[in-house]
């Protein structure tokens, strides 16, 4: 009964918390929601897929490494250095890769890129936290699954989150912009998580006050992940301020439903029931359709005149609702 009660809470204390972490950060993009399938969809990629392809790969190098070397430590270490970060974050980033590809009409934002980056992080690390906070119970009982737990919920919560934001980070900015940084970025931003995870691991593996450094440089770039997403945030009610004004000299919106759409507190209300979602979630779609195309130009957005078009039927059809 004990091993069962021990297992039952690995799994509910491993995906739970990083499930609402997932959660949580979605409600830091107010202005244009993402679809709650696509969400589920990357979180899941990094639980499953991403944790499960990593586990072999890692171990069949880790495998290979002992043959090689014949040093159990030498093994670890590469493992740990070298196998993880280009692995995790490889496989991490192809769901990224793949909301890039396939719903590029969804992604329009550098927000949107931490979004996706980090749900996948945070799939996958709900995996992990299964893993090892089951190890700690199996080596020291309820003590060692409590002291695991903190660890992986609290102390490095975040960690897969905001490495593979810097890999969404880069599919955004290649999203948004032309030229030498459209390929740029997603190299550059690739090779900021897989550095930040080998430096992460190569402290961890130290471990003393090297471990404690470690920790305390994760806990530096989370919040300064965090503070970038609170500007971006703002940066967003900016894009729709400016590029919705226009839509009420039109007649597409109201004065009050621009108000409502464009100011935080409304879409807040409207998130919990108290005012029209669907005509903000358009609101916002429409802000960032005409944004992408004032940045990129027709040539580039070559659909973009139809999807703004269209939407503006629908903003007017949910207006006449409201």
């Amino acid at each position: 009964m004990t091993l069962i009660i021990g297992l039952l809470l690995s799994l509910l204390l491993g995906i739970i918390p990083m499930a609402i972490y997932a959660g949580a950060l979605t409600f830091f993009d107010p202005y244009e929601k993402e679809p709650p399938t696509l969400l589920i969809g990357v979180f899941l990629w990094g639980l499953i897929v991403a944790a499960g392809s990593s586990f072999v790969i890692n171990t069949l190098f880790s495998v290979g490494l002992m043959i090689i070397t014949n040093d159990e430590l030498l093994s670890l270490g590469g493992t740990a250095v070298i196998s993880a970060p280009l692995v995790e974050e490889t496989v991490k980033g192809l769901a990224v890769f793949a909301v890039f590809v396939y719903f590029r009409h969804e992604f329009d934002s550098l927000l949107d890129g931490i979004i996706y980056g980090s749900l996948v992080g945070f799939g996958f690390a709900a995996a992990e936290n299964v893993n090892y906070i089951a190890s700690g119970f199996a080596q020291a009982g309820f003590e060692g699954l409590a002291l695991v737990a903190f660890i992986r919920i609290i102390a490095i919560g975040f960690l897969h989150a905001t490495l593979t934001s810097f890999t969404g980070i880069g599919f955004a900015v290649a999203r948004l912009n032309k030229g030498c940084l459209r390929w740029a970025a997603v190299p550059v931003g690739y090779s900021l998580a897989i550095g930040a995870h080998a430096l992460h691991n190569f402290m961890a593996s130290i471990g003393g006050l090297a471990c404690l450094l470690g920790s305390v440089i994760d806990w530096i770039g989370f919040l300064g992940l965090f503070v970038f997403i609170l500007f971006l945030g703002y940066h967003e009610g900016q894009v729709l301020r400016q590029h919705l004004r226009e839509e009420v000299a039109l007649g597409t919106l109201t004065e009050s439903h621009y108000r409502s759409a464009c100011s935080l507190g409304g879409q807040v209300l409207a998130r919990f029931g108290a005012g029209n979602a669907k005509l903000n979630n358009l609101c916002g779609e429409l802000a960032f359709k005409k944004y992408q195309l004032a940045r990129l130009g027709h040539a580039e957005e070559r659909e973009a005149q139809a999807m703004i078009d269209k939407l503006r039927n629908e903003i007017v059809a949910a207006s006449r609702g409201a």
